[in-house]
């Protein structure tokens, strides 16, 4: 799917939501239904577009990818360099036509000092998610559609050293790494109907990536990732579930050459995000879960660090303790010169 370029015209009365930063979502039926990053999710009254507008819309977006719409083809889909539209014919809805427009800014809208005054997590858990990205661990971030796990992955990159090569794979361009990252190393890839996320992970052997940022785990492509993985290539990805405890199945699933011995091997750690949305109130997401995975003595093992805002252990599997060790990290849950500030004054 090739970019578009939209003139802030095209947008008529949508383009204040556009350019508004705090907005994330914008979606069109019967209504308008905003999602904002201070307000939360609302309905904005009295407001109307009007037929004639919703037809140039989609017709100026159809002729521009030079594909039909109608009710033979009734989903188009479209990409700018900061938006991900998709509109649904009336031909299959009751509701008339639906327009859904989400923002893809190359930006991170999570940071360290917002974690904390959002209660995102709990500063002990924070530092052991960068320590865990330092130390190159693979790690599965999961959660229901739209609670933040890209933004989070967008986050988790930041402690990614600029001289390690990431390849990243998507079919919409939402992580934004390079963009974000000018001068780290980089190859982002878009897959395709003729280059697909199998494909993509298998010619990424050859591009010597340190890190592979996969935008989901979704089928077939996990066996590849996983090979990935084995041969020494570090993975950061989404899933949808509802439950980090779940990732081995849901991974397992995803095809039937996938063992699950492999999964418990080369998958570290786990991380479950949530979200609370509430017409009217700041949308509240948070890390629910983090869960380490560990293959030892043969045996699987699923070990829940934290839970509901609480540590519950801080006890790592051995093969996770070795990683953090080989990266110069004695205690994963602490800052290296925090330790060393706290002996100090010990001392």
């Amino acid at each position: 799917m090739r970019k578009l370029s939209l003139p802030d015209r095209a947008f008529g009365k949508l383009i204040s939501y556009i350019l508004d930063e705090n907005v994330t979502d914008i979606n069109w039926s019967r209504g308008l239904w905003i999602n904002d990053l201070e307000k939360g999710r609302y309905k904005v009254e009295n407001f109307v577009l009007d037929d004639l507008f919703i037809q140039q819309f989609y017709t100026k977006i159809s002729n521009m990818m030079n594909v039909s719409f109608n009710q033979n083809n009734p989903l188009l889909e479209a990409e700018t360099d900061n938006l991900r539209i998709s509109i649904l014919h009336d031909s299959v809805t009751n509701t008339g036509i639906s327009i859904s427009i989400r923002k893809t800014p190359a930006i991170r809208r999570i940071n360290r000092d917002k974690i904390l005054q959002d209660a995102y997590c709990t500063e002990s858990i924070d530092i052991f998610m960068e320590n865990a990205i330092r130390s190159h661990c693979t790690v599965v971030v999961g959660g229901l559609p739209g609670v933040g796990k890209t933004e989070y992955v967008k986050y988790l990159t930041d402690y990614i050293p600029g001289y390690e090569r990431v390849y990243t794979i998507e079919d919409n361009l939402e992580l934004r790494y390079a963009a974000i990252n000018p001068h780290k190393d980089c190859v982002e890839i878009k897959v395709s109907e003729n280059f697909g996320y199998a494909e993509a992970l298998k010619a990424s052997k050859r591009q010597l990536p340190t890190w592979v940022l996969l935008a989901e785990a979704r089928g077939k492509e996990v066996k590849y990732l996983l090979e990935n993985i084995s041969a020494g290539v570090h993975c950061i990805t989404t899933i949808h579930l509802d439950d980090a405890g779940k990732i081995p199945d849901r991974l397992r699933n995803m095809g039937e050459s996938i063992n699950e011995n492999d999964v418990y091997s080369f998958i570290d750690i786990g991380v479950l995000i949530q979200s609370v949305v509430k017409e009217g109130e700041k949308i509240k997401r948070h890390i629910a879960q983090v869960m380490c995975l560990s293959r030892n003595d043969e045996v699987n093992e699923k070990v829940m660090l934290y839970e509901d805002g609480k540590i519950l252990t801080k006890e790592l599997p051995k093969d996770l303790q070795r990683k953090f060790m080989l990266a110069g990290i004695k205690n994963p849950f602490e800052k290296e010169n925090q330790i060393e500030k706290q002996f100090i004054k010990d001392n």
